[in-house]
């Protein structure tokens, strides 16, 4: 899911000159903006504006914590923190993919007592680029990962394991029966706003992927004429 703005024209309570002058005016008041969403506050669009032919961004303004109403704020002067703000944001609405878990022995059965096998091949660090308030903003999301075997047991590793038979990611079952596998991804984040320097995302998020059924049996001794 990407990141854009609906356009409409300047219909707002404040003009920036008025607002940039209440602010500055030493009146004993608290004055904030913050830029505005367009979808009901999950900040996934930003709504530009116009006013006396300079496009801009609509803000809500907050004097001393109440909303006293909007002011089309100029893009030249879109602040840093709101960019970085709204980057934050926007990995957090990115739709991050789910990884993919392969279990070995493969289908669908492992044995008890012995070590079964877990691994994905969806670990790669992954970057996307979106605009955000008419700036390039690059997201990069750096996987951990939580295998959960079932039997009420997991293991979180910044490993996505390895196939047979260099094995990473194992777990032996202690008794037979039915469990249900999967595979979360925790994703921490970083961006950069233009070729500046990244910065860290204090906040990570979780893909939850889908589970699996795993029979877990018993190897039943062959009688073998030779």
């Amino acid at each position: 899911m990407g990141v854009g703005w609906s356009q409409v024209s300047a219909d707002c309570a404040w003009t920036y000159a008025e607002y940039t002058e209440s602010s500055s005016a030493g009146d004993g008041h608290t004055w904030v903006v913050t830029i505005q969403c367009g979808n009901g506050g999950i900040c996934a669009e930003h709504v530009e504006c116009v006013e006396n032919g300079e496009e801009g961004f609509v803000h809500d303004v907050y004097m001393d914590g109440t909303d006293v109403g909007d002011v089309c704020v100029p893009e030249s002067q879109i602040q840093e923190v709101d960019v970085a703000a709204l980057a934050i944001r926007a990995f957090k609405n990115y739709d991050w993919p789910a990884s993919a878990l392969v279990v070995q022995p493969p289908g669908g059965k492992t044995l008890v007592n012995l070590e079964t096998n877990f691994y994905t091949t969806d670990n790669q660090v992954i970057t996307r680029s979106v605009t955000v308030a008419g700036r390039n903003v690059t997201l990069r999301a750096t996987p951990t990962y939580t295998f959960h075997f079932g039997d009420d047991s997991s293991t979180t590793t910044a490993s996505p394991g390895r196939p047979h038979p260099d094995l990473d990611v194992t777990h032996t079952y202690a008794s037979t029966g039915d469990v249900v596998v999967s595979l979360d991804t925790t994703y921490s984040g970083e961006f950069r706003i233009g070729d500046g320097d990244w910065q860290a995302i204090p906040d990570t998020l979780t893909v939850a992927g889908p589970g699996f059924d795993l029979q877990v049996v018993e190897a039943l001794p062959q009688l073998v004429i030779r």
